[in-house]
Formats: C-alpha cells, sequence, structure tokens
C-alpha cells in the first residue's frame, strides 16, 4: 500500500492505489490546506519531493491553475493528485 509522507511535519498515512489525495486528507486531517477542491483557486499547490511518478499526470487546467499560483518548477494541485505509489509532498508557499 503506498504512503503519503508530509514534510511539513513528517505524518504519513497509508493509502490504497487510486485514492485521491484530496480525500486521504479529509480522512485523516492531514495537514494540508485546500480551497475550492476543484482545480481553480490553486490553494493546495505542492511539490511532490519524491514520487512524483506516483500520481496521475497533471491534466492542462491544472497546469493552468499551478502556473498562475506559482513559478516552483515541478508544482502540482493537491486537490487533482491521484495517488499510485509512495508519494512525499510539502505545501509551495
Amino acid at each position: 500500500m503506498p504512503k503519503v509522507t508530509f514534510l511539513v511535519n513528517g505524518a504519513s498515512f497509508d493509502a490504497p492505489v487510486g485514492t485521491r489525495f484530496l480525500d486521504l486528507c479529509e480522512r485523516n486531517d492531514a495537514p494540508h490546506d485546500f480551497g475550492c477542491t476543484v482545480g481553480s483557486c490553486g490553494t493546495c499547490c505542492l511539490t511532490l519531493e519524491q514520487g512524483a511518478a506516483n500520481v496521475d499526470p497533471a491534466s492542462s487546467d491544472e497546469l493552468e491553475t499551478v502556473e498562475m499560483r506559482t513559478s516552483v518548477k515541478g508544482a502540482r494541485l493537491g486537490c487533482q493528485l491521484v495517488i499510485r505509489g509512495d508519494i512525499a509532498v510539502k505545501p509551495v508557499d
């Protein structure tokens, strides 16, 4: 079972393959902020410090929102991630 690690505090949670990152966070009161939850506000912008290949690829809509929110290379929206393997994340400031 994949493990999701939050580098902001070291917390980690197991998640079945195919779990939405948003759902994992809501079920476990995980340390990550969300806003609209549909990929248009950018509140949940994060970087995948490990395991970037272990989530579904970004859609063009997600990339557009990320570009409006940050210039951090490889940033993603947490609300759009589907977990396929181990990942380690940290929020984009």
